[in-house]
């Protein structure tokens, strides 16, 4: 696999790149990024790191977009610069070596970096299609179809990267109106690149959201499948935004990934739950199949055209988002889930034991993307995962760790995010500790209707609770056919689990040690039992509903700032932060 580093609009911040990138490979402790690919603004590069009098950390591309061409031309050293990344030849000699260690990519093509095949183009689409032929600062139709046919020579389907500047029109697209955040609603999009991506699909697609900072987003992945071979593949879209000094995390320029090269060939595609279609191949939707326009969505079952690959379509997204609002039913049928559909007893038996009323939402509740994602419950947030408390909370240490990027599976997650993630329990194991406490850890790997989040739960609990954790849950496993084996301490959960559906919990042994208990998810499965095993440790039972726990906004606050202050001395991010 490759370490990569993705950078959103340069905005002649190199010194503050540089020296970020150089620290996470000082962290990185013998596993250093190997490459950095840096989307928009790239120019003006201060002349140090041209004439090599100082030294580019690491090897580093670029494309440029929304660069100011007269302030380019009133500085010698940007002038020459620009002249040189402006020339015909830059697209055929593959990229070009602006100074030691960075390279202009060019204005379109495919080339290969680290073993990963990167296809890429630069500027913004023109309004006049006839003044681009030199300039790296605008694209027409033409170039992008110089592009496609670059990619399908060379194999639309090993594509890992795609770089552009800007986003596609519709992209948006079979996603409810509340997963697009505010900033991006209204962003001038690209229709030359929506006909790109109708026909090529790269593993990744990186941009920026537009001349200024923006935001971080990231899409829901969505699969397409290839008109030569029938094959699949899944796209994931990821919007950075342009450097800065900023420390709220929605002002991400930064993002770090791993990733095994396509031309590797290795295994089948994964499709991940809650993949839409491509969104860029479907037609201007009728105003009655609006996601925004259907307030009877909730009541209607899911019994539309299935989507013909593997991903969910328009109308199904908007309906399933709809019911996934309503709240986790009590108990999971996989194949009825596989069908998208439900019985009529098991829906009543919802029904039935639904808590009080709660807002509905329509969006994920865990995507920091997400416009209405409740910032106030969180407490920290790392590079890859953050701490939040949750709505409806068992007690005062109840905590998620929530990965930053959208994946159903924490056995999706990538190495780094999942080290992150044990960092945290690490941290929250020390800080119980220090107030004579154990907690509880558990995490449901279940494939569900909707786009589900993955994230752990974690409960602190008495030390004098401790002791009866194990005989809790086991006892109570017997009641709801959740049958536990018992994992060894070094035993690897992902390569165990082999990508069956599962729970898996992490309760204090009788003598302080830590015990990890595994159920294999057959047929039904009530689907709040961890919640319920803790509550019964805390002998809370009622509590097991988190919709009984909820409480107003300000105490919600108030419990947050509470444990944020306690936490401080714990909490590795605010180091992290100061580097």
């Amino acid at each position: 696999m490759v370490k990569i580093l993705l950078c959103g609009q340069v905005n002649a911040q190199w010194d503050l790149v540089f020296e970020r990138v150089k620290k996470l490979n000082a962290a990185a402790k013998g596993a250093p990024f190997e490459a950095l690919l840096c989307v928009g603004r790239a120019l003006p590069i201060p002349a140090a790191y041209v004439d090599g009098s100082k030294s580019v950390p690491i090897p580093t591309y670029f494309v440029t977009a929304f660069e100011d061409e007269n302030a380019l031309e009133s500085d010698a050293t940007q002038a020459a610069l620009y002249a040189k990344v402006s020339q015909p030849q830059a697209d055929t000699n593959g990229p070009v070596e602006v100074g030691k260690n960075l390279f202009f990519l060019g204005k379109q093509g495919v080339t290969t970096i680290e073993g990963l095949k990167v296809a890429f183009l630069s500027g913004t689409a023109a309004k006049d299609e006839n003044a681009v032929s030199s300039l790296p600062l605008h694209y027409s139709m033409a170039m992008v179809g110089e592009l496609i046919a670059s990619i399908e020579k060379q194999g639309a389907h090993d594509i890992d990267f795609l770089l552009t500047a800007e986003y596609a029109v519709n992209f948006q697209k079979l996603l409810p109106e509340q997963q697009v955040p505010p900033e991006l609603q209204t962003v001038e999009a690209s229709p030359h690149l929506q006909k790109l991506l109708q026909v090529v699909h790269p593993k990744y697609h990186i941009t920026s959201a537009s001349a200024t900072n923006g935001v971080f987003y990231q899409r829901l992945p969505y699969v397409s499948e290839h008109a030569s071979s029938g094959r699949k593949s899944v796209t994931r879209l990821i919007g950075l935004c342009g450097v800065s000094t900023s420390k709220n995390k929605a002002h991400k320029y930064l993002h770090a990934l791993q990733v095994t090269p396509s031309a590797s060939g290795e295994g089948t595609v994964d499709i991940p739950a809650g993949t839409t279609q491509n969104p860029y191949a479907q037609a201007p939707p009728s105003p009655d199949r609006r996601y925004r326009e259907e307030p009877n969505a909730k009541r209607q079952r899911v019994d539309g055209p299935k989507a013909g690959n593997g991903g969910l379509s328009e109308e199904q997204i908007a309906q399933l988002t709809a019911q996934s609002a309503q709240g986790a039913q009590f108990f999971y049928d996989q194949k009825l889930a596989a069908r998208g559909q439900r019985q009529a007893a098991l829906r009543q038996e919802r029904e039935n034991r639904r808590g009080p009323p709660v807002p509905e939402r329509t969006e994920c509740w865990f995507c920091l993307a997400t416009p209405s994602v409740e910032r106030h419950l969180i407490v920290s947030i790392g590079q890859e995962a953050y701490l939040a408390m949750p709505k409806g909370a068992i007690n005062p240490d109840h905590l998620l760790i929530v990965p930053i990027a959208h994946e159903a599976s924490s056995m999706k997650l990538r190495a780094d995010t999942w080290k992150e993630v044990e960092r945290f329990k690490s941290a929250l194991r020390e800080f119980f500790a220090s107030q004579d406490k154990d907690m509880i850890v558990f995490d449901r790997n279940i494939q569900t209707i909707g786009a589900t989040h993955c994230h752990l739960q974690v409960i602190g609990i008495p030390r004098a609770k401790a002791a009866i954790a194990r005989r809790v849950f086991e006892g109570e496993g017997e009641k709801y056919n959740v049958r536990f084996e018992v994992l060894e301490k070094d035993a690897d959960l992902q390569q165990t689990t082999d990508g069956k559906p599962f729970f898996y919990a992490e309760v204090p042994g009788e003598e302080g040690n830590v015990v990890r208990l595994l159920n294999f998810v057959e047929g039904k499965h009530y689907m709040q039992f961890g919640r319920h095993a803790a509550a019964c440790v805390l002998e809370m039972p009622r509590r097991a509903n988190w919709k009984y726990c909820v409480v107003p906004k300000p105490e919600e606050e108030q419990m947050t700032k509470q444990f944020k202050e306690q936490w401080k001395q714990f909490d590795f991010t605010l180091e992290d932060d100061d580097e």
